[in-house]
């Protein structure tokens, strides 16, 4: 039986807690002061500790920095709990070492699935969902309910950090999610835009939590071919365009220009250039050995030869960026036909897409970035189309259209 140290100062808290644990089987050990916490760790050496941080005798804080600091102890999960929910104390617990950080009061639920990732009986959360699936630009309408009018817009979900892919129009959406779930309490996230183009940022002067203070956002994108990042962010929001300026954002905002893989503590985000005009990455998040590919605005380079369509060498590097991924998000936004009037203007084929999933041995493949003049009918049988087109070919992949609101667990 595995043994979990409950560190807290709070009776009810410790009596709440352990039943929870004991009730999946945990064997619980508790603690009301740092120093007892830290007597019964070295005594026990339970697998996990949860830790209160503003305790008698010695500080949560000062008990992770002499967990750490403790080769015989290191390999101790911690999961630290506080009803002191800063940016900066979260960001501080987990430069000292905390494996995870829960904001009191938090849910058994969560608490229990927490302990238990930490206790290895299963993996940590990788989740990815759609808030905006439209390409070019976002179409409301009752002819779009089913797979959404919202431009450019992914959530995922590595544990507890929050990654967000492009900030088209289905942001705003995210952001009123994120606001009630974190119900005023400050909080972190990464914005990964692929590229500036309106369709892909157009939402995100309507992100609410940008504005709240005390919030935490860095946006990742390559330099502008002619001025900065942040430059770009804050001229979509000029007087002349906006009413409200980028400074009002009351969130710290920070501009970080791609130049190599982003280590986020977890999380590892690497991006490869597509073809699309002008600068544009895709990206993938590699997250305890499982991976989300997510490829936006992509024309296959063999299409574009004069010669006719032959391997690319450029194509090879995408499909081997995306080899072996858990889920491949792909930009599909033509038919054979429509290609015909639309070759160079950097988008890729349904047909396109399969062979590529294909190549790249994908298990998953979500078809999104749907084209403006794609209805939910035409969708349908587009999404027909697909899975037959697999079957007849025995590619060995599962593939749908994304929709806003849909989840995938990896």
């Amino acid at each position: 039986m595995k043994k979990v140290l409950i560190v807290d100062d709070d009776p009810s808290i410790l009596q709440i807690a352990s039943m929870r644990l004991r009730a999946e089987s945990v064997e619980v050990l508790t603690a009301s002061d740092g120093a007892e916490g830290l007597r019964l760790v070295r005594e026990h050496r339970p697998a996990v500790v949860v830790l209160d941080l503003m305790m008698p005798k010695i500080h949560g804080f000062s008990v992770l920095q002499q967990l750490r600091s403790d080769p015989a102890l290191r390999p101790v999960k911690v999961l630290v709990t506080s009803a002191k929910g800063y940016a900066s104390d979260v960001e501080r617990v987990q430069q000292l070492g905390a494996d995870r950080y829960l904001h009191k009061p938090y849910n058994l639920q969560e608490f229990w699935e927490t302990v238990a990732e930490l206790l290895g009986e299963r993996k940590a959360r990788f989740s990815v969902r759609f808030w905006g699936t439209r390409g070019s630009i976002a179409t409301p309408g009752p002819a779009t309910v089913k797979y959404g009018g919202n431009t450019a817009c992914t959530e995922v979900r590595c544990g507890q950090q929050l990654l967000i892919l492009d900030a088209g129009t289905g942001i705003r959406m995210l952001g009123l999610s994120l606001q009630e779930e974190f119900e005023g309490r400050p909080f972190k996230g990464h914005i990964f835009v692929g590229h500036t183009h309106w369709d892909h940022i157009q939402g995100f002067p309507f992100f609410g939590p940008a504005f709240q203070e005390g919030n935490e956002f860095t946006i990742y994108s390559l330099r502008g071919a002619e001025k900065p990042l942040e430059r770009i962010f804050r001229g979509q929001m000029d007087s002349d365009y906006f009413p409200v300026r980028l400074t009002e954002m009351k969130a710290h905002l920070i501009f970080s220009e791609l130049e190599s893989d982003v280590d986020l503590g977890g999380p590892r985000v690497s991006y490869v250039f597509l073809n699309h005009p002008g600068l544009a990455v895709g990206f993938r998040i590699r997250f305890e050995g499982r991976s989300v590919t997510y490829i936006s605005d992509h024309e296959t380079y063999g299409r574009l030869n004069p010669d006719g369509q032959h391997p690319n060498p450029m194509d090879v590097e995408v499909v081997q960026f995306a080899a072996n991924t858990d889920l491949l998000i792909s930009e599909a936004q033509y038919t054979e036909e429509e290609y015909e009037a639309k070759r160079g203007w950097g988008h890729s084929t349904f047909l396109d897409v399969l062979e590529r999933a294909a190549q790249a041995r994908a298990k998953t493949l979500a078809l999104f970035h749907h084209d403006p003049s794609h209805e939910d009918r035409f969708l349908d049988d587009v999404e027909d189309f697909c899975n037959k087109t697999v079957q007849e070919r025995n590619y060995d992949f599962r593939c749908f259209l994304a929709r806003e609101g849909m989840t995938v667990e990896l």
